[in-house]
């Protein structure tokens, strides 16, 4: 625990002030200031068009890095813009939130909320503040609708009645989850082509049934057989059916259900996928936890070296979905198609070390979602031993860099450059180097100075165009060398070793700064920073920070009473 309110007196009388000053406004009545666990929080009284909504302003461990929240002081069902009975949804959320934002913010934010919406009052008609929900797919994604997964061309050649030989494979059932996958005699020409019953065990192919009709909602398989224009074979096959797939072609998307025994059918979701074009290493398994944000190609990978090197306790974070597309690069394959990666990450790593603790949070962090989902999920990273970036996403990067720095964890990112022509491992050690946003600015400016500029991106991931034009992708030997490199720093980290400040770039071809494959450079992004004097600034604000002191001090008595009384 981090302990925020106790060592940023200045933030913290900061925001007591800009609270303090709510209370003049006339809508907000004070209250006191206390505990949520550990957590700093505020009770106090919104008073909005005649009613008034008891609610607790509560600052996550992380913040400011993490935006606080309003709820309810107790369970109440206020508004469609909440979760649950709980946390409202604000304008500043994790989606959106930047530390400038104060809980005086989050307050007044909700005081617009229920002043809209006035759930309570009696003046008027009710009316429903506007939304910025902004929910994408992967979020979305529901398991329990057992999805139907198909290409985007095949889902169209069925739309437009060309497809030829559809297939459908149904996957055993794991983790509740049992997916379908829908293919043609155009997809199977593909080497990444769907498997088939041969391919695994568990996997079967099941009969297809396709009707070029619109259909509303079936409840059963007799209305199912009148739905469409059907042969006397389809008829009796489809009666007879105890595994089987009943496409409806003749709408916008199609319409998929699930034939299985006993004369039961079920409606299923149907994802359109995109287009595709330790015992040997020396080392006991070490106690220390690892956070790998990212499962994808290059997370996937550092994740089953570390384990395979004896690190035993990883938590993985990410919310995107395994999809055939990703297995030319990935740890994972057809097994996991259809899955979270990072749960399919944890079979897969379980089935190297059955003994090995893996977390998994299914969720990309800067999702729209409760800040106080958000807000134990950053908690759950940063009382990681070492945080590891390996979702090629710069904001991502940065923000994970500012959580390792704020709890001096060990900070590691990975880049894998467009077309494959390199890599870069970043490091940043507390007392020992840079944070690093510092040590990226010094990349970003040595990266100008160079004569040649980096490759332009192509159209895919990992795409690159060269000087004539012709696309360069990353394969899977580019990636898997950059996630070497990584598990190598981060192995030296957990070792305890000596570790270079240096961030390393690892050439892969000739392009750019690399003369080749091989061709490595160290780079000198700085040094790590003095310790803090205290400066003028701070003698200019010593009586702010005094006062933010004293209360972070009485707040800690009370946490320490709660644990005694507790005890």
């Amino acid at each position: 625990m981090k302990f925020w309110w106790l060592t940023d007196f200045r933030r913290l009388a900061e925001e007591r002030s800009a609270i303090d000053a709510l209370a003049g406004e006339g809508w907000f009545a004070l209250g006191d200031w206390t505990l949520d666990g550990y957590r700093l929080a505020l009770d106090g009284v919104i008073s909005a068009r005649g009613a008034e909504y008891p609610v607790r302003l509560i600052y996550p461990d992380q913040f400011p890095l993490v935006p606080a929240w309003v709820e309810p002081r107790e369970e109440a069902r206020w508004s469609d813009h909440q979760y649950g009975e709980g946390v409202l949804c604000l304008q500043h959320r994790p989606d959106n939130w930047t530390a400038a934002v104060r809980g005086a913010d989050m307050l007044r934010s909700a005081y617009d909320l229920l002043s809209i919406e006035s759930p309570l009052g009696q003046d008027g008609e009710k009316v429903r503040a506007p939304s910025e929900h902004n929910v994408g797919a992967l979020q979305a994604y529901e398991w329990g609708a057992n999805p139907v997964l198909v290409s985007a061309g095949c889902s169209a050649r069925l739309l437009a009645a060309s497809a030829e030989d559809v297939r459908a494979v149904r996957f055993l059932t794991v983790d509740d989850v049992w997916p379908i996958v829908l293919h043609d005699a155009e997809d199977r020409v593909s080497v990444r082509r769907p498997p088939g019953t041969d391919f695994t065990v568990w996997r079967t192919e099941i009969p297809v049934f396709i009707a070029p009709v619109k259909v509303a909602k079936i409840e059963d398989r007799a209305a199912l057989v009148a739905a469409a224009p059907w042969s006397d074979d389809e008829i009796a096959a489809i009666n007879a059916c105890e595994a089987g797939a009943a496409i409806f072609t003749g709408g916008d998307s199609l319409r998929v259900y699930h034939l299985f025994n006993d004369g039961g059918m079920a409606l299923r979701r149907v994802y359109v996928l995109p287009d595709d074009s330790a015992a040997r290493s020396g080392r006991a398994s070490v106690a220390k936890r690892v956070a790998v944000v990212g499962a994808g190609s290059v997370g996937s990978k550092i994740a089953a070296s570390l384990v395979r090197s004896g690190v035993a306790a990883l938590t993985i974070i990410d919310g995107d979905v395994m999809l055939p597309g990703n297995i030319e690069r990935h740890e994972l394959d057809w097994r996991d198609v259809g899955f979270r990666k990072a749960s399919g990450l944890k079979r897969r790593l379980l089935n190297i070390a059955p003994g090995a603790d893996i977390k998994v949070v299914e969720q990309n962090l800067n999702w729209q979602r409760s800040a106080k989902t958000h807000a134990w999920q950053v908690d759950e990273l940063a009382a990681c031993d070492v945080i590891v970036d390996a979702t090629g996403d710069a904001a991502t990067a940065l923000f994970l860099g500012a959580i390792a720095a704020a709890n001096a964890r060990a900070f590691v990112s990975v880049e894998v450059f467009e077309g494959g022509i390199g890599a870069l491992v970043a490091r940043s050690v507390p007392a020992q180097s840079p944070p690093f946003e510092k040590g990226r600015a010094a990349f970003l400016a040595w990266c100008a100075e160079q004569p040649a500029a980096r490759p332009t991106s192509g159209v895919k991931r990992y795409e690159a165009l060269a000087e004539d034009g012709t696309p360069m992708t990353a394969d899977d030997a580019a990636v898997s060398v950059a996630a070497a490199h990584a598990a190598r720093a981060i192995l030296d980290i957990v070792d305890g070793a000596e570790v270079s400040t240096d961030w390393l770039l690892i050439g892969l071809k000739k392009a750019w700064v690399f003369d080749g494959h091989g061709a490595t450079i160290r780079l000198n992004v700085g040094a790590a920073p003095a310790a803090e004097d205290g400066g003028d600034d701070e003698d200019d604000d010593a009586a702010v920070a005094e006062e933010g002191q004293a209360l972070g001090l009485k707040l800690l008595r009370t946490y320490v009473d709660a644990l005694k009384n507790s005890a």
